[in-house]
Formats: structure tokens, sequence, C-alpha cells
């Protein structure tokens, strides 16, 4: 299934347009903002909970977010919901 990328969808790869495209920019504040917790985190529960925070942040974004892949054939897929 083909997908249209929003301005909060997260593209995934390499490059220029991937670096600058909006929605990987806001993943990567979000990122940023988490940072500290996740460093401070001791328990591997803590870790993982804080990486599920970030990857609802972005999808409760609106339009929601979603992490996207660029196939072999040149389309674009959502990777995992």
């Amino acid at each position: 299934m083909e997908v249209r990328p929003n301005e909060n969808d997260v593209l995934l790869g390499r490059g220029h347009f991937v670096n600058k495209y909006p929605g990987n920019q806001r993943f990567r504040d979000v990122v940023e903002e988490q940072k500290p917790f996740y460093i401070a985190a001791v328990k591997r529960k803590d870790k993982r909970n804080i990486a599920i925070g970030i990857i609802n942040a972005i999808q409760s974004s609106n339009p929601p977010g979603r992490f996207l892949v660029d196939s072999k054939d040149s389309k674009i897929s959502i990777l995992s919901d």
C-alpha cells in the first residue's frame, strides 16, 4: 500500500531530505528532551518506557505521525503500527 507522508511522519533513511523533513526534526527534538531521563534511568524497563513514550508522542500528533520506510519498489509504506 502506497502512503503519502504527512508533516508529522518520521521517514527512515539517510540524506538531506530525510534529515530536513519536519517529522524527523520533531522526532529528534522529542528524543533530545527525553535524553537526560533515558541516561539517568537504571532499569531496562524504565528505558523501554521512555522509548515507548517517544513513539506515543509522535503517534499522538495531529495528524498522527507514523514511522515510514521507503521500500525497494520506490513506494513508501508504514513500518509498523
